[in-house]
């Protein structure tokens, strides 16, 4: 898990790219309280603490006790921003009060169980402030011709439903925009994919990577991004 976190750290450049636009066109503003649930190494989470300034504050949870240690070394200096080791299961800091501003996810929502996405979502509601936003980004439901292992996707209509049963949100947007992963090579793709997801690329569905992975004629590997795009405000 160590040597796992290590890599995602150098790799995980498509997500904090992504992520990062996410973030961007949430509109934070300054002074914001910032949770950012499944953080990571925390490249993304100190992009927000950028954003909303000395006077704002930003949390950085993830249940990967590794990440977290990567993550407080590297940004240790830096006074609005904390990281902890927790989830919606085992608790977070603020998790029993109405305290930050934003919820936002990226990455990480599709990694929750089926059976515990409720539990996410009404932790979630509790945390945020009255007028709170809630922002979650992440991967879609493959077609049902192919199998995938370790992660649990939804499709955009399963999140309206989802969200539709839990009652909690109001101004519920569900989107599926498009995204293109490049990689230098197909190494470096399987590197990235491993410390991810923790899954070996040899042992996936060979119609996934059929599908959605293109060798390119200059080496290079692309990717096809199914994500989602979630926005909910809490009355």
């Amino acid at each position: 898990m160590e040597a796992d976190a290590k890599a995602y750290d150098e790799l995980s450049g498509p997500q904090i790219e992504e992520g990062s636009q996410f973030v961007h066109e949430l509109n934070l503003s300054l002074g914001d309280k910032v949770l950012d649930m499944g953080c990571g190494t925390g490249h993304v989470t100190k992009y927000i603490a950028n954003i909303v300034g000395p006077d704002g504050q930003v949390v950085g949870v993830d249940p990967d006790a590794e990440r977290i240690k990567i993550a407080k070394e590297k940004y240790k200096g830096i006074s609005n921003l904390q990281f902890y080791v927790g989830s919606s299961a085992i608790g977070f800091l603020y998790d029993n009060e109405p305290y930050y501003d934003v919820h936002i996810s990226t990455n990480a929502f599709h990694w929750i169980p089926n059976d515990e996405k409720s539990i996410y979502l009404q932790k979630a509601h509790q945390c945020l402030k009255s007028g709170g936003k809630l922002a979650i980004f992440c991967a879609a439901k493959m077609p049902d011709d192919v199998r995938t292992a370790g992660y649990y996707p939804l499709t955009q209509q399963g999140c309206r439903d989802l969200f539709q049963e839990i009652g909690f949100f109001n101004d519920v947007v569900v989107d599926e925009p498009p995204y293109l992963f490049r990689f230098k090579s197909f190494a470096e793709f399987k590197q990235w994919y491993k410390a991810s997801t923790h899954l070996d690329l040899d042992d996936e569905d060979p119609v996934f990577i059929k599908k959605f992975i293109t060798l390119e004629d200059d080496g290079q590997v692309s990717l096809k991004g199914l994500n989602i795009c979630i926005t909910a405000c809490k009355d």
